[in-house]
């Protein structure tokens, strides 16, 4: 079996016709008609895809997902439409949706995104670095609540042992730090995992400044000043995952010191 998919939409003819092709390649389906039939199955079945009409009566593609996301933030929902329900769409974009497709359906790009969703933050870890726990742990706070997978260390010692246990994708790092400092456990790291993505943080910026710029040389992504604007780290870490998911990112303007 591939996965597990609910398929949302209140057009029966539209649910059985894709439940047999989704069947015939091996995924396991249930099927709902209504968005808050939808909900109901997705608070009580695990899913490993949501595949949701943007447009049903009653509660509406977006508005489900809404809900879904609020109950778990990780669910992954792809919306497809026969309508141009361009501001429901954008919407859904806005709220996090993980792709919009076009009815009639092209079914070997469906079969790729519900792929595509299926992996996304399977791997996406994210390492936080830092020897002051309370702000590390706010980190892991705050970005866990967005739905982030995230693991904590204290010391450059056990960010590196943790490295060569899990695959991470973004690496929030302090650069002061005991036993190894930030560039060195930067290079251990990223030479273990070439395509990690490293957020440099610091609040010794002069003191910390040769190191922080040889890191930045070496292609960290970019660095922000403590006391971090969380709004800012958000929007980096959710351009990076979502720019991995596509291999699309890029570096922005280096914020030095």
């Amino acid at each position: 079996m591939k996965g597990r998919i609910l398929l949302v939409d209140d057009n029966e003819e539209f649910l059985d016709s894709t439940k047999d092709v989704l069947d015939d390649e091996g995924y396991d389906i249930v099927t709902a008609t209504s968005g808050e039939e939808g909900i109901e199955l997705a608070g009580t079945q695990t899913f490993d895809v949501i595949l949701m009409d943007i447009k049903m009566p009653g509660m509406n593609g977006v508005e489900s997902f809404i809900e879904m996301k609020r109950r778990n933030p990780k669910v992954k929902v792809i919306m497809v439409t026969a309508y141009s329900v361009e501001d429901l769409m954008r919407q859904a974009v806005d709220k996090g949706v993980f792709a919009v497709l076009s009815k009639p359906l092209d079914m070997d790009r469906l079969f790729r995104t519900i792929e595509d969703a299926k992996k996304d933050g399977k791997s996406g870890l994210v390492l936080v670095v830092d020897d002051d726990k309370e702000i590390c742990n706010n980190f892991v706070d705050i970005l866990g609540k967005r739905g982030y997978e995230v693991i904590a260390a204290y010391d450059g010692e056990e960010a590196v042992a943790k490295a060569k246990s899990n695959s991470f994708d973004i690496l929030l790092l302090d650069m002061n730090l005991p036993l190894l400092n930030g560039l060195e456990v930067y290079r251990r790291i990223k030479t273990m995992q070439p395509n990690i993505v490293t957020i440099i943080v610091s609040g010794h910026t002069q003191e910390m400044d040769s190191l922080i710029m040889q890191a930045l040389k070496e292609n960290a992504y970019t660095f922000l000043k403590k006391p971090v604007n969380m709004e800012q780290l958000l929007g980096l870490v959710e351009d990076n995952r979502s720019g991995l998911r596509k291999n699309t990112y890029h570096k922005p303007g280096d914020d030095r010191p």
